[in-house]
């Protein structure tokens, strides 16, 4: 990472994405109106002259670079941050809030060793788009957060986006707009219950789908996102931290000017109103 980001820890694997589970504790889920004004926390306080951040996930944070996409959009905004990452393939938080687990041990060490202005904590989708997410998601967000709020940062939650042609369990096939919906509902309730900030990255790929469809936020396996896709999410990150619209940002990756002001002006009206 370039202009005062540094990658911390980056494990790179093979990715892969299963599907859903609809065990345990289930709960009905309304579908949701992506185009519905979102009701979003405001960092407190807010972001100051060099926020450290850092980015804990998995492979959608690491695809096509989610945390080093956000750095440069900062940085070409005249916004000076310091952004690490830790990720790995196929992980969930879980496996962070785990001590016996070596990456439980490192989310730990990292946490507790640095002063951390927000830490951006990104869910596997299985256990996203769980139906029981109570026991599969929840207890482990809740663990990250008291880690982070005691070395006296905020806790940030990553929604992500659900797969683009939905998943089919046996007979059943549940749309990306089902799957996403769920994950609206897990993300919303963790974050009010821990009065936590939410960047609703998955929301703004379904504003995209519906209003741009002609621009591909999908790679083509449908499940990790396109070079549009990360830079959305990006923009979507940005909007949250800084409480600033990213539209007029020079930097756009791969994209052209016109696709990348678009989504940068989606991501503001998503995040700002």
């Amino acid at each position: 990472m370039e202009k005062g980001g540094k990658l911390l820890v980056l494990f790179l694997a093979a990715v892969t994405l299963g599907g859903c589970s609809f065990g345990g504790t289930k709960k009905e889920v309304k579908q949701v109106d992506f185009q519905a004004k979102m009701e979003l926390r405001s960092p407190s306080p807010k972001a100051g002259e060099r926020p450290r951040i850092l980015f804990v996930g998995n492979s959608h944070m690491f695809y096509n670079d989610l945390s080093g996409t956000f750095a440069r959009i900062a940085d070409n905004l005249g916004r000076n941050r310091d952004a690490y990452e830790l990720s790995k393939s196929q992980c969930s938080l879980k496996q962070y809030a785990d001590m016996e687990n070596e990456l439980g041990k490192v989310f730990d060490k990292t946490v507790s060793g640095k002063k951390w202005d927000f830490v951006i904590l990104q869910e596997s989708s299985d256990n996203a788009m769980s139906l029981s997410a109570e026991e599969e998601m929840f207890p482990y967000c809740r663990i990250l957060d008291e880690k982070v709020k005691s070395a006296g940062g905020q806790t940030v939650f990553l929604m992500t986006w659900a797969p683009k042609d939905g998943i089919k369990d046996g007979f059943k096939k549940q749309s990306r707009e089902e799957l996403q919906s769920i994950m609206v509902e897990n993300y919303t309730e963790i974050s009010d219950e821990l009065n936590s900030l939410m960047i609703p990255a998955g929301v703004a790929f379904m504003r995209c789908a519906q209003e741009y469809p002609e621009i591909e936020l999908w790679n083509q396996d449908g499940k990790y996102p396109s070079p549009a896709g990360t830079y959305l999410a990006a923009c979507t990150v940005y909007a949250v931290i800084y409480q600033q619209s990213p539209e007029n940002c020079s930097y756009v990756g791969e994209l052209d000017n016109e696709v990348a002001a678009k989504l940068q002006k989606l991501a503001a009206e998503l995040v700002l109103g």
